[in-house]
């Protein structure tokens, strides 16, 4: 019989270690999880070739474990280099927690674990973190991307609108004109790149990128930086976005 390892998603990282003496609601509070938090974690384990998600109090499933397990599953199975593992949803509880069996498999796990928004692996052994690339697939991902590219092309926007004010931008350069002409039209087509999942948004983020970097000012190289870090990995400014959120929301 295969050793357990159990797994926990927390936070945006996949944490998993091998079973010891504690269960997985007692490994969530020694990492200072609440209990009233417990249940609505996505966990699992591993055993008998077998990689498990479950939800809940009756360690169930619903539509948001069959998603995670779809895309997370395959990364789990790389990082512990376990190809022959089963990726599956649920279980049967018996008189004997070893020997419980899948509600439910899923055969078509698309490898898209790799591409899972803002997920990271963590495993507590070899304190290692393996960083996820940006899933355009993912609806959630795409709601973000929309928002955070509108929110720059404002800005990016009024921006402008000072600096020309202050004349310390002239459009009356050519230069200027095409470099502004170009922040703003990229932004836009990366907006619509995104909501019609168009494999040309990276060009247009990294065009984005450049226009804004040209000008030289110190705003537009924020938003350029900014931009660039999204490109590369949204999940800092998505947990950025969210913490701002949560804060607005409490106010």
């Amino acid at each position: 019989m295969d050793e357990r390892i159990l797994f926990m998603i927390i936070n945006g990282e996949i944490k998993f270690v091998k079973a010891n003496t504690m269960d997985h609601r007692e490994w969530f509070k020694s990492l200072g999880g609440n209990d009233s938090d417990y249940y609505n974690l996505i966990r699992g384990y591993i055993i008998n070739n077998n990689l498990i998600f479950v939800k809940g109090h009756n360690l169930g499933y619903d539509d948001e474990v069959i998603s995670v397990a779809r895309k997370v599953g395959p990364l789990i199975k790389q990082q512990l280099n376990r190809e022959d593992l089963v990726i599956c949803c649920g279980v049967n509880p018996g008189e004997n927690s070893d020997k419980w069996e899948p509600i439910m498999i899923i055969k078509d796990d698309d490898a898209v674990g790799k591409e899972h928004l803002g997920m990271r692996v963590y495993d507590e052994k070899n304190n290692q973190i393996i960083d996820f690339i940006n899933n355009h697939d993912d609806p959630k991902f795409v709601n973000y991307a929309i928002k955070f590219t509108l929110l720059l092309l404002i800005i990016s926007i009024i921006t402008k609108i000072i600096l020309v004010n202050k004349g310390t931008l002239l459009l009356s350069s050519r230069w200027n004109q095409l470099v502004v002409f170009a922040q703003i039209i990229s932004l836009i087509l990366s907006i619509l790149s995104y909501s019609k999942k168009s494999k040309y948004y990276k060009y247009l983020g990294i065009i984005a990128c450049a226009a804004h970097f040209c000008l030289l000012d110190l705003p537009d190289i924020i938003i350029g930086v900014l931009n660039l870090f999204f490109i590369v990995d949204a999940s800092y400014i998505i947990n950025l976005m969210n913490i701002i959120s949560k804060v607005f929301k409490r106010k």
